[in-house]
């Protein structure tokens, strides 16, 4: 179990003002989201992995993308972004146009299908997110979201 679940904490008053519990909790709480997305990827329910439904977000909120917007937006390299458009599209999920305002270029769009295993999948993580929620206290809930706002402006700052 981990040292930061509702359990008591077992640290030294001395190591808790030191740092090393807020490091060690920072480190398990992003292991622990690294555990989730690739059980997420194992899973691939609806057929997307987490960096393929992020592409797929980006692609929903802004339709006819270039592939280095949707880069950018999955946290991926170009030419992983390129890879997984050839099997989004393969897939039918998605597909590529020329651009209308340079020849050279392509935009990608969500097809019918891809919109909607995009909800459905949506869907899927929005039940579980409430399910997680709902195990919190109003309070926690409140001061996990100041936390986690502070949090990425940090995170943003450091990497």
């Amino acid at each position: 179990m981990s040292p930061y679940s509702t359990q008591v904490s077992r640290r030294s008053p001395a190591e808790a003002d030191s740092g090393t519990s807020l490091w060690t909790a920072w480190e398990e709480f992003f292991s622990a989201a690294r555990r989730a997305r690739g059980r997420a990827a194992l899973r691939c329910e609806g057929g997307l992995s987490p960096a393929q439904l992020h592409l797929l977000r980006a692609l929903a909120a802004k339709p006819r993308s270039r592939i280095g917007e949707l880069a950018e937006a999955a946290g991926v390299a170009p030419p992983t972004a390129t890879r997984m458009i050839d099997g989004l599209e393969r897939d039918g999920i998605v597909r590529r146009a020329p651009a209308a305002d340079d020849r050279r270029a392509v935009e990608v769009e969500l097809t019918g299908p891809g919109e909607r295993i995009l909800a459905i999948r949506e869907e899927e993580l929005a039940k579980r997110r409430r399910k997680v929620f709902a195990s919190l206290s109003n309070r926690e809930r409140r001061e996990t979201e100041r936390v986690l706002g502070r949090l990425t402006s940090l995170v943003d700052e450091l990497y």
